[in-house]
């Protein structure tokens, strides 16, 4: 299997900030100077799961192995779910699909557990109006995706005016979602602190690529906001750090009791190289499923193979899986459990 480097991250459009200095007076969270910190750094670590969508021969929305899914992530520890994410083909659901898949999740996870993204969120008026629907199917959080809402046409100034529009007024607790697709849209961290100062904005599942980027954002926060990394190619480096609250990939999508196994030991005094080691494992198995193998069928392909009843099935115009692919896929299967019977890890299938 390849092994990917920030550089290989940062051609699918990963970028870095520059920490910006903190306003007088302003309520945040402390910056973490010393990039070597202890374990500890963080007492409570968290993962959530970006829900893949299963479909159906006739590529509908298959609402049983959904079912299955989220009952699987729920007995693999899993705090929360992104019922609609681009792990699960978002930009291809109608809204009606979405509100669909969020009212299981919140069945299963309960409106607390159960975060949905604006994925018809163009403008300022439809984010609102999503943002009622979804707090009606049992959302406990409604994720804006910035660069959904203001493309690459827009200035960072028109892009934070819109974000605060939208949450004026929400009934809905608010997050961010730094999506890849379609439009990259990076916030800087004064951004970022206007939007949770200003804003009321209490999540970010941030595609920020390196640890002290992500420690930048932290320390412009308010106590309180969460910050769940999403880009992991450097994720030891900013679990360590103390600047994020937990994590929300494709791994967890996928392996999620490997994410169980590393927020219950962070903190808790398990030998580190265990953990580095599974972070690294992380790192290189989310660099696969995005680059290696065809977004999103190789969550699914996984899935399946792990037992899941999930077809490999997608609506959007990417290749099916040849033989080599299918070979690679295997082959993370089997290291997945080769780690979990080192680590003595206990399989939920």
């Amino acid at each position: 299997m390849l092994a990917f480097t920030r550089r290989d991250l940062l051609k699918l459009g990963a970028g870095a900030v520059v920490a910006s200095a903190v306003p007088i007076g302003a309520k945040s969270r402390p910056r973490t100077e010393n990039a070597s910190l202890s374990i500890g750094s963080h007492t409570t670590l968290r993962f959530a799961v970006p829900v893949p969508t299963p479909l159906d021969a006739d590529l509908q929305l298959d609402l049983k192995a959904h079912r299955d899914l989220l009952g699987f992530y729920r007995r693999s520890g899993a705090t929360a779910v992104l019922a609609v994410a681009s792990t699960g083909e978002m930009l291809s659901l109608t809204w009606s699909e979405a509100l669909q898949l969020t009212r299981q999740a919140s069945a299963v996870f309960g409106s607390v557990g159960t975060w949905a993204s604006l994925s018809r969120g163009t403008s300022v008026a439809a984010c609102r109006m999503g943002i009622d629907q979804l707090a009606r199917a049992g959302a406990g959080m409604a994720l804006v995706v910035p660069g959904l809402l203001a493309d690459g046409e827009v200035s960072d100034a028109d892009a934070l005016r819109r974000l605060l529009s939208v949450a004026k007024g929400s009934n809905l607790p608010l997050g961010l979602y730094e999506a890849i697709a379609p439009f990259h849209r990076l916030l800087q961290p004064e951004m970022l602190q206007q939007l949770a100062q200003v804003g009321g904005y209490r999540l970010l599942k941030t595609t920020q690529v390196s640890a002290a980027a992500v420690q930048a954002m932290a320390a412009v926060v308010p106590s309180g906001f969460s910050i769940y990394e999403a880009n992991t190619a450097d994720l030891f480096a900013v679990l360590q750090t103390g600047a994020a609250n937990g994590v929300m990939d494709f791994c967890a999508a996928t392996f999620p009791e490997l994410l169980q196994y590393l927020c219950q030991h962070w903190g808790q005094g398990t030998e580190a190289s265990n953990l580095q080691r599974i972070c690294n494992w992380i790192a290189t198995t989310d660099a696969t499923l995005l680059t290696q193998l065809p977004f999103p069928l190789s969550v699914k392909v996984v899935l399946q193979l792990r037992g899941l009843p999930i077809l490999p099935l997608s609506r959007l115009n990417i290749n099916d899986f040849g033989k080599e692919q299918r070979t690679v896929a295997a082959d993370l299967f089997d290291q997945f459990n080769g780690l979990c019977k080192d680590l003595k890890i206990t399989l939920q299938l």
